[in-house]
């Protein structure tokens, strides 16, 4: 058994947890988010919370629903990740599904539910199925408008009948845009959400780590505009990312001076997922003081676990787009004129527009409301910067960007 493993299994890793979400005191520096979402569930209001993956979307979810259930609010909660779906019929009988698992506990129940909710839609209950997989709810070929309002209004209607509280938590959702007829559903969901949810006790969160294509539903095409909240994540900040660390090794005896860690969090921009990584990684060499060596190593250990990553990155992008990535880390914001045309060969001003869209469709970049760029995940900018570009970073003592 490798040291890591062992190391992991004695459980001397806990206060770094990178490998699921955190909760209890693990969870820091986003108690104001939590308050906000707690009071927006509370009042049934429609949520979105997009940022990058790994930025902590799930953790805080959960931590605002532990904390409605700790003080007496009872909600049910059911949920649904959408990644790879790209299939209507999957949307359905998923969405469905995952209310239901939340509601009923037999067959008996699932198909009265559906007897009395879904009559004569495309969804069905198959008996075999659930007691082979668990999963007995069905959506027959051949959706049409009127079953996808049917199954898009049921919650409403159950939660109204049954009394019941329900957030329904759809993850990824950002993958709706890969369904035949994307804009069609957003527009019955967001139809239906208007119509219905002030005589309701349901509301949805919609949860998705696909920056850009979140906010072209939700800020571009404003889908759901004035029934929905958008809750940005707020930055950690560097004092609450030193009292985790240098609590987190306490109880091991291991010391770490407060400076040490300005560096590391200034290179993974505040991510806990990599800051986490990152102190597993010091807690896993150093025998007691860890000093700017081991930070050093630990960081360099986070780089090489997504190095293979990064290269596939690298590898899906066009000349053109890895000639604008390139043009957005020289620090050019002016991308359209003819000297950075002509100075990153990016042919034309229709071509920037083209590049820059497809960075933006593959998650990569990001751009503000003034058009001021930025790349999506820190690591992988670090990354680019010193191994693609060759910029004169270094892990010992990296550039005021860093």
């Amino acid at each position: 058994m490798c040291y890591l493993c062992r190391h992991k299994i004695m459980g001397m890793d806990d206060a770094f947890i990178f490998d699921s979400h955190v909760s209890g005191k693990h969870f820091i520096g986003r108690e104001q988010d939590c308050n906000s979402l707690v009071n927006l569930i509370s009042a049934h209001e429609n949520v979105c919370i997009y940022d990058a993956p790994k930025t902590g979307k799930t953790s805080l979810i959960r931590r605002a629903l532990t904390t409605l259930v700790t003080s007496g609010h009872s909600v049910s909660v059911p949920e649904m990740d959408m990644i790879g779906f790209r299939r209507k019929e999957e949307f359905l009988s998923s969405f469905v599904s995952a209310i239901l698992s939340k509601t009923v506990s037999s067959p008996y129940e699932y198909k009265s539910i559906i007897a009395e909710f879904l009559p004569d839609s495309v969804i069905s209950f198959d008996e075999q199925a659930y007691e082979n997989t668990g999963e007995g709810i069905v959506c027959r070929e051949g959706v049409t408008d009127e079953d996808i309002e049917k199954v898009l209004h049921f919650p409403y209607i159950l939660s109204k009948s049954r009394n019941t509280e329900i957030c329904f938590v759809i993850d990824e959702f950002q993958n709706i845009l890969e369904l035949p007829d994307a804009e069609r559903i957003l527009h019955q969901m967001e139809t239906i959400s208007s119509s219905l949810r002030s005589d309701s006790r349901f509301c949805y969160i919609f949860c998705g780590s696909g920056i850009n294509a979140m906010h072209w539903i939700f800020g571009y095409r404003k889908f759901f505009f004035r029934n929905i909240v958008h809750l940005p994540l707020g930055t950690i900040s560097e004092q609450d990312v030193i009292a985790h660390i240098v609590g987190g090794f306490r109880p091991s005896g291991k010391v770490i001076e407060k400076e040490l860690i300005h560096r590391p969090y200034q290179i993974f921009r505040g991510n806990m997922w990599y800051i986490n990584m990152m102190a597993f990684f010091c807690g896993a060499r150093a025998i007691g003081y860890i000093n700017n060596r081991i930070i050093t190593d630990a960081i360099e250990s986070v780089i090489s676990v997504n190095v293979p990553r990064f290269r596939r990155i690298v590898d899906s992008l066009t000349v053109y787009q890895l000639s604008f990535l390139k043009a957005v880390l020289r620090g050019e914001t002016r991308f359209s004129t003819a000297e950075v045309i002509e100075r990153y060969s990016l042919n034309s001003s229709a071509n920037v527009k083209r590049v820059k869209d497809a960075l933006m469709k593959k998650e990569i970049l990001t751009f503000s409301d003034k058009d001021e760029a930025q790349v999506i995940d820190p690591l992988f900018e670090y990354w680019f910067r010193r191994d693609v570009l060759k910029d004169n970073i270094s892990l010992e003592g990296t550039q005021e960007k860093f």
